[in-house]
């Protein structure tokens, strides 16, 4: 298991992730990502705030960058 990191960020702001979470791989990283990024875009999460032009950025226990997932982006279905 890996500790991935999902942080917010516009380009200028970056609201950074703590804490973690332990997954079994990249793939699960992206899926937990783009799920986030969903509940983001839909407002199920941090519903005051306005997520136009940010994205969840994923990165793993060594601070190496994974991927990352736009929030407007998110499949809502």
């Amino acid at each position: 298991m890996t500790r991935y990191y999902f942080h917010l960020t516009n380009g200028t702001q970056t609201l950074g992730d703590a804490e973690g979470l332990e997954l079994a791989g990249d793939a699960a990283a992206r899926e937990e990502a783009r799920m986030f990024a969903n509940d983001l875009a839909t407002g199920k999460l941090m519903a005051e705030r306005n997520w136009s032009g940010w994205m969840v950025t994923i990165a793993d226990e060594r601070g190496q960058p994974v991927d990352s997932i736009p929030i407007a982006e998110t499949d809502t279905g």
